[in-house]
């Protein structure tokens, strides 16, 4: 099999990885180099969900000893072409694909070949070259295996500008349904513990991330919720994502319900609503319904507004930028502009609103502007 044949393998093959570029503290080393971690070989290309596309997002093998019922990879599949990319033919692949400004910078996740170590190996043999002899200094995000060693999840960051590890379920119960072949606590829990630590000494430039599936095995969005809450406070955790289960053929769960993208919008506008918004989890606990499950007929933000009218409506020529950004239908940007614009002059009309990029339709029953309410919240119920 030759490289481009083992490409449209083993990069199709991550399909279902979430990864994006994002800022470094990472400086380039030196005047002889390819790249750089912040500047990008092509402009960055974005999906509708806001994934970046523009980098190299590949398997270096697509083989793995694990049996999770859910992947194309696992050992409970169904029989399927095995690719592998040998560390020197990777590198000279990658810096092909950036020399003529395909991508930006590289994504390398692996199934398990043989053993974590096996397979951690092959990864810091791809970068020794592309970091070492190559002198590429672009963008890279490893994907650490579970049960890696202390060791080799230390070199794994020495030469990336992320590194993940997928958490795959929110529960120990759920993650056993799913795979009988890793070890909940100590594969992956212990190691994202090892990696929070790192990351304390300063040992990560830009902290790391894990991703879950939504769904597979009839998990909540409660659970979902309360797992990342606690990874972002007692691990560290840069960012969840998440990946709405797809019933994928030849795989033992080929027959299951695949789940509705819609979703996993949900959790991703929830988890941006924690980290951007600035709510409070304790807040948002309570769009939850009595199945444990987000309601996927109101956006969150709108949601949190009808559970909370008493702190409607709102004032847009007083309102701060914390009490603006609540509303629906107003952006993070569109709060900084308004109390730009309010600081100096009033608002005194609707149309205003509208030349700061607010959605008036969204945002009408929850604001005030020069004493008038502009919509009644009947429209909602």
């Amino acid at each position: 099999m030759n490289t481009l044949e083992k490409l449209k393998v083993l990069g199709g093959g991550t399909k279902w990885d979430i990864c994006t570029p994002a800022q470094t503290t990472r400086k380039p080393t030196d005047g002889c180099r390819i790249g750089a971690p912040y500047e990008a070989g092509v402009c960055r290309s974005f999906t509708p969900d806001g994934r970046c596309v523009s980098l190299l997002k590949v398997l270096n093998t697509n083989a793995c000893v694990h049996d999770c019922k859910y992947c194309i990879h696992s050992t409970s599949s169904k029989k399927k072409t095995i690719a592998l990319f040998e560390p020197k033919e990777l590198a000279d692949l990658t810096m092909q694909m950036y020399l003529r400004n395909y991508i930006e910078g590289v994504f390398i996740s692996s199934g398990v070949l043989g053993n974590a170590e096996k397979s951690n190996q092959k990864i810091i043999d791809t970068m020794q070259i592309l970091r070492n002899k190559y002198h590429f200094q672009g963008y890279v995000h490893l994907k650490i295996m579970p049960g890696s060693e202390k060791e080799q999840i230390k070199q794994l960051i020495e030469f990336s500008d992320r590194i993940s590890l997928n958490l795959e379920s929110p529960s120990k119960t759920a993650f056993n349904e799913l795979c009988s072949t890793k070890d909940y606590n100590n594969d992956i829990m212990r190691r994202l513990r090892w990696i929070d630590n790192l990351k304390a000494k300063g040992e990560i430039s830009s902290g790391f991330t894990t991703q879950m599936v939504v769904g597979a095995a009839g998990e909540t969005d409660k659970q979902y919720l309360e797992t990342m809450w606690n990874l972002y406070k007692e691990y560290g955790l840069r960012r969840a994502y998440f990946s709405a289960f797809d019933a994928c053929k030849n795989t033992p769960l080929e027959n299951g319900k695949s789940i509705p993208l819609r979703r996993e919008n949900f959790l991703y506008r929830i988890d941006w609503m924690l980290r951007f918004y600035k709510f409070k989890f304790h807040e948002l606990k309570t769009m939850i319904n009595d199945q444990g499950m987000l309601p996927l007929n109101l956006d969150p933000k709108l949601n949190f507004a009808l559970q909370n009218v008493d702190k409607f409506p709102v004032d847009v020529n007083n309102a701060s930028f914390e009490e603006l950004i609540r509303v629906p239908g107003i952006g993070l940007e569109g709060a900084k502009k308004i109390v730009s614009f309010t600081g100096q002059k009033k608002i005194h009309s609707i149309n205003e609103l509208k030349n700061f990029g607010v959605r008036f339709k969204e945002a009408a029953p929850f604001i005030q502007v020069d004493g008038s309410i502009q919509s009644s919240l009947r429209s909602f119920g």
